[in-house]
């Protein structure tokens, strides 16, 4: 049995004036739907703007680091400031607005902050997820420092690495060393990203009040480890002792002066002059004689002996080093 529809008067009026014109029946889109779809439109909008916004800051990290990777050139040193700024207005998004797509609202200010927060935290796409953990490392704000570091405990080389170089431009004294440590220890990640994590280590040491942690990490690198690891992060544990000040450490550094390596030489030397190491100036002053090769060893051991020497400067004068240390050697209580 079929039921019948009950047309009601207004429904009825309305369908009889179109059969009468022949024009069919007006469907106006309900209100709900109307807004539903601007409102995908200016997300839509929204999404590809951040998305340029995020190559842009790519491209700004990558040329950070490589001003960075030639610090010390005045021009390098220059470009490294102006790119640090730059991007910490871009991440942090607190300036003027940008002009908006007519016809869409005004973004906000800090939606870019807010966005990379949430991206760093996101494993969905880890190309846009590393780029924001590299990111919020520029913005200086101690409250990004556990987004950054969870990127650095994932497995994704990459995206550790991105985290990594957050961490290392943060800064905070609040990193936890072991987290760092193990991605420089760890014999299955990339050299390069080991070597990195050891130096996003000593950029956190240079922000600690107390460095004894940090210490032993690098006492066990140049300790137990030491031929377990790249030339480069046994390059940073030297730095990282050296930073401490403190002559204890020495006795790990000076054999160090004896290894194949010129660039760990060349940080032996001058860590155990910033130690102040009074007790191994004949180890540095071997580094002046004819059997050291590279002219930017005997440099640094000279640098070594001149601080230990008050700032005084022999050059490579070997018997006036040695006159003197034999000399000040003999007022130095036993």
């Amino acid at each position: 049995m079929n039921r019948s529809i009950a047309l009601t008067p207004v429904l009825l009026s309305a369908l009889l004036a179109a059969c009468s014109t022949g024009a069919p029946a007006r469907q106006d889109k309900a209100p709900g739907l109307v807004k539903r779809q601007e409102d995908l439109k200016a997300l839509e909008i929204k999404q590809k703007s951040f998305q340029a916004t995020l190559i842009r800051l790519d491209q700004a990290i990558d040329e950070y680091v490589t001003a960075l990777a030639n610090r010390g050139d005045q021009r390098a040193d220059d470009q490294a400031e102006k790119l640090f700024n730059h991007l910490r207005r871009e991440v942090l998004d607190e300036g003027p607005r940008p002009k908006s797509p007519k016809g869409t609202a005004v973004r906000r200010k800090g939606y870019v902050f807010a966005q990379l927060k949430a991206l760093a935290i996101d494993g969905t796409y880890p190309d846009r997820q590393a780029i924001a953990l590299a990111a919020l490392g520029f913005s200086g704000r101690a409250d990004v420092m556990n987004d950054i570091l969870q990127g650095a405990r994932v497995e994704d080389p990459y995206v550790v690495d991105h985290a990594v170089l957050g961490l290392a431009i943060l800064r905070s004294r609040d990193t936890p060393p072991h987290v760092l440590a193990a991605i420089a220890e760890n014999p299955k990640h990339p050299e390069d990203g080991r070597v990195q994590a050891a130096w996003a280590l000593y950029r956190v040491q240079t922000s600690c009040l107390d460095q004894s942690e940090i210490a032993k990490i690098w006492a066990r690198h140049l300790g137990p480890m030491r031929k377990e690891l790249p030339p480069g992060v046994i390059v940073t544990a030297i730095r990282g002792l050296g930073l401490t000040t403190d002559p204890e450490n020495a006795a790990l550094v000076v054999p160090m002066l004896k290894n194949p390596t010129p660039r760990i030489r060349m940080s032996a030397a001058l860590a155990l002059g910033r130690m102040n190491a009074q007790d191994h100036w004949q180890d540095l002053l071997a580094l002046l004689k004819p059997q050291e090769s590279v002219q930017n060893v005997r440099l640094s051991a000279r640098k070594a002996l001149a601080r230990l020497a008050g700032n005084h400067d022999y050059g490579y004068d070997v018997a006036a080093w040695q006159k003197v240390f034999e000399r000040d050697s003999k007022k130095w209580p036993e």
